[in-house]
């Protein structure tokens, strides 16, 4: 090995071990590579003038206390523990990805915590990454979910394969993507027909497109009719799409908070002692399933088709108990 390899070799040895957290003196380091302290004193150097040069936010400094050198890092540049903490308990409650994706996920996300902290959350994260249970379809999607981005953003039509669980076949579709949005343990593209037309977009669960071909034909969208996907978030429910609708009804639970968290449009119009009445934009289906999950403490009131409909489901689940 040459004198320059040599060099290359002790220097990079040395910054992962102080990136790590560890603290290094110059005669433990010249007993470890067989070199004068001189030498090791040169490389240090080297090491604090990089990080100088290159801003990253870390400094090489003296311990005049310990006598060890040390990295000192900018603590705002890393996460905190407890930001950690936090992002990995949504992450795995929310099962996005299959396990292995998952793990990874966690491991990245830990190395952005300071050093002397990563040790400890890779302890705390261990059970989390070992009890981790996988969706059925097993499916990575960071490729696909990218090619959908690019697609979205650069308004290209794609040609995609699609699958649902109980086809035989899978059917091709031609599509406007317009968004992506995550809910209820799936990630779903939403795009329009160009086939057919139809008032308001179509969803698909990612994992079940089986291929996706970005064509080079552009589409138009004007610039005031542009898809929002956090507007269309607030006014879906359990990815069903339907006709827009403002509903009107009166909730007699233990929590409207939750009513207000659940609908993000919704608002209180009416406020009595035994019950609160209230008001709010959203997209029909899904909303229906929401509605009867509340039980006994909704009454629908508007409009009065969906009305109807609860009152049949309702009597409909009544008759299985009779």
């Amino acid at each position: 090995m040459s004198i320059q390899q040599n060099q290359t070799y002790r220097v990079l040895s040395m910054y992962e071990r102080l990136s790590k957290g560890g603290a290094l003196t110059k005669s433990n380091e010249a007993n470890r590579f067989g070199v004068g302290e001189k030498t090791i004193q040169r490389d240090l150097e080297s090491i604090r003038t990089f990080l100088e040069t290159e801003k990253v936010n870390q400094f090489l400094e003296y311990d005049r206390t310990e006598k060890v050198y040390k990295l000192n890092v900018d603590n705002q540049s890393f996460l905190r523990k407890e930001e950690i903490l936090a992002v990995v308990k949504i992450l795995v409650e929310s099962r996005a990805f299959p396990k292995n994706d998952m793990k990874q996920i966690i491991n990245k996300l830990t190395d952005q915590a300071l050093p002397r902290d990563r040790v400890f959350i890779e302890k705390l994260m261990m059970n989390e990454k070992h009890l981790y249970v996988d969706l059925k379809h097993e499916k990575s999607l960071f490729d696909l979910l990218w090619t959908l981005a690019e697609a979205i953003h650069t308004k290209r039509v794609i040609h995609v394969k699609y699958k649902r669980e109980h086809d035989k076949e899978e059917k091709q579709h031609i599509l406007k993507p317009l968004g992506i949005v995550f809910s209820e343990y799936y990630f779903y593209l939403i795009a329009d027909q160009t086939k057919r037309k139809i008032d308001f977009p179509t969803i698909y669960r990612v994992d079940r497109i089986a291929s996706c071909e970005v064509q080079p034909t552009r589409f138009r969208f004007p610039y005031q009719d542009r898809f929002q996907e956090g507007e269309f978030r607030q006014r879906i429910q359990f990815m069903y799409t339907g006709d827009l609708l403002t509903i009107k009804f009166k909730f007699t639970g233990a929590s409207p908070q939750a009513v207000l968290d659940r609908l993000p449009t919704a608002r209180i119009i009416d406020e009595k002692d035994e019950y609160i009445m209230f008001k709010a934009e959203v997209f029909g289906n899904g909303i229906k399933m929401w509605l009867l999950s509340q039980g006994e403490y909704i009454e629908v009131l508007e409009p009065e088709e969906l009305r109807k409909q609860v009152m049949e489901s309702v009597m409909r689940m009544a008759e299985k108990y009779q």
